[in-house]
């Protein structure tokens, strides 16, 4: 385990296939990944921007990886037709880090050791050893060619991270390895299952609507829509008028006080006859709930209009 920390910080590990963290880091910490997790080439390829040149990676990349899972693919450009390329399987680098015991949700950044230690030409981290060949793309070394190198863990903090962050998932793929297959007959049968639920509603609809037209020519009723919301908006109308009326009834009649001898309806127009009471107690009660409240007469019956 190779920790260091920043004085912002900020703590620093290079990651290793031997890589244990014995200690618990409450801290962000940024992790330089070791060239075992990756494939790191120098390229000319005929073209002017990084991701142009992305595009061809994989067909470049084919005959150096002996990997039958989808990577992961990233370039740096270092001068005109010439680009530092990159491949890795994000499953083995979230592996890496699981197993050395490192809270993910601490990893602020991710960096390619083939940028960030450039200006050692070897040294040593975790028991493992590293050179820059003479075309200066890092890589391992077994032990027993490994020349006197740097200890990294000591300097480790004094190294100025480049711009170039991995572009990496900090999560595992259950879509990757073994488990897609199963997932994609399950997602296919759940497919299959819809459409075979869309064609039976589709069938379901087409025979309501022929039920439908059979029973208007049964019933006799219009063939269009706008008859029909015509019809309906009338009976919707007369509904309103006798709640008016009903309720307009209720009202007159909950006055026990007033004598009512009878109530006459002609379309909206309510005739009252009251006996023996007085105009003004009348006019009163009545105005509580009609706008258009008219005396028709005054004698021994008072008649009185009430427009609904």
């Amino acid at each position: 385990m190779t920790l260091v920390s920043t004085k912002k910080d900020i703590k620093k590990i290079f990651l290793t296939t031997k890589t244990k963290i014995n200690n618990t880091i409450d801290s962000k910490v940024d992790v330089i990944v070791s060239p075992e997790f990756y494939w790191v080439r120098i390229f000319d390829i005929p073209v002017k921007t990084e991701a142009q040149a992305r595009h061809v990676l994989p067909t470049l990349f084919e005959d150096i990886v002996n990997e039958k899972v989808s990577l992961t693919y990233q370039v740096k450009k270092l001068k005109e037709n010439q680009f530092l390329c990159f491949a890795f399987n994000n499953k083995k680098i979230y592996d890496a880090l699981k197993s050395s015991g490192l809270n993910l949700s601490n990893i602020l950044n991710l960096y390619f050791a083939q940028n960030e230690c450039e200006e050692f030409k070897s040294f040593r981290v975790d028991d493992c050893f590293f050179i820059y060949t003479t075309d200066k793309i890092l890589v391992k070394i077994p032990d027993n060619i490994a020349q006197e190198s740097i200890d990294l863990s000591r300097v480790l903090n004094n190294i100025k991270l480049t711009s170039m962050k991995m572009q990496i998932k900090l999560y595992n793929d259950v879509l990757a390895g073994k488990w897609h297959y199963p997932l994609y007959i399950i997602f296919s049968i759940l497919i299959l299952v819809n459409f075979i639920r869309y064609f039976d509603y589709s069938s379901e609809i087409k025979n309501l609507g022929s039920e439908v037209e059979k029973i208007k020519k049964v019933k006799q009723l219009p063939t269009s829509m706008i008859q029909m919301n015509s019809i309906l908006n009338k009976y919707e109308k007369n509904v309103r008028f006798e709640k008016r009326k009903r309720d307009a009834i209720s009202f007159i009649l909950s006055n026990d006080k007033l004598n009512l001898k009878s109530i006459s309806l002609d379309k909206d127009d309510l005739t009252l006859e009251y006996l023996s009471v007085n105009k003004n107690e009348v006019e009163s009660f009545l105005k509580k709930e009609f706008k258009n409240v008219k005396i028709l007469s005054e004698s021994l019956v008072l008649r009185v209009g009430v427009k609904l």
